[in-house]
């Protein structure tokens, strides 16, 4: 028997793979805050990774030939040794709280990426070490930790294969580190199914809207409803505090 929950893992995974497939953003940023809202933060966030890990290792496989290996090393780095502690610190702090931390998090990504301006400070060693940190430390409360590196690479005017390939080598084994870190399913490995099918429901009719539809529209609805979403989880977050 189909369960509101299941429809609700269903449709938060179609949407963020929709999105992601039309704008090239959009699945962490929209399917994260719903997918914790419908089963809570840390097995939200496993299901996030989980499916980030498949389609980071499928866009490696097409672009490894033009990963920057030294911004990758320095970007991971810092990310791998913070998002362990990050985890298990997280861990101990009311669930509510982390909602609502969790939610503002998004949030605030999704108005710095909708900024879209370059910060020239990222452009140093120095950048790239607070960047990879600030990514980690995203990843360990929401699973989402692609706004900080956006910004990185807005600032270094990288071409797209680039930027596209090296951000998938430095995700993947973050991501990887994270799932690790987090442990095994509470209660949601039994939805996993439904996320893969949502996302798979999603790339389809992506595919087949695909080049009806304005990019300008499109990124402008992916951070509409991004932003949406991370103003649920806030909102949720804080009742369950009252």
């Amino acid at each position: 028997m189909i369960e509101w929950l299941d429809v609700a893992v269903l449709v938060a995974a179609a949407a963020g793979s929709a999105f992601q497939v039309l704008s090239g953003i959009g699945f962490g940023l929209i399917a994260s805050p719903l997918l914790i809202l419908a089963l809570g933060r840390e097995d939200g966030i496993r299901i996030v990774l989980i499916i980030s890990i498949v389609l980071n290792a499928v866009v490696l496989a097409r672009s490894i030939r033009f990963v920057r290996l030294g911004d990758t090393v320095r970007l991971l780095i810092p990310a791998a040794l913070l998002v362990v502690p990050a985890v298990f610190v997280l861990g101990s702090i009311h669930a509510p709280f982390l909602t609502v931390l969790a939610g503002a998090a998004v949030l605030f990504g999704t108005v710095l990426v909708a900024r879209g301006r370059p910060l020239n400070w990222m452009l140093g060693r120095r950048g790239a070490v607070i960047t990879g940190a600030a990514s980690g430390l995203l990843t360990a409360l929401t699973g989402v930790g692609g706004p900080p590196v956006a910004l990185f690479v807005s600032a270094r005017r990288w071409p797209a294969a680039v930027a596209r390939g090296t951000m998938q080598a430095f995700f993947l084994p973050l991501n990887v580190v994270t799932l690790i870190a987090l442990g095994p399913f509470v209660n949601g490995v039994s939805k996993l199914g439904w996320a893969v099918a949502g996302v798979v429901i999603g790339a389809v009719v992506a595919l087949l809207l695909a080049g009806r539809l304005s990019e300008t529209l499109l990124r402008r609805t992916t951070l509409a409803l991004a932003g949406v979403s991370a103003a649920s989880l806030v909102a949720n977050g804080i009742a369950s505090l009252l």
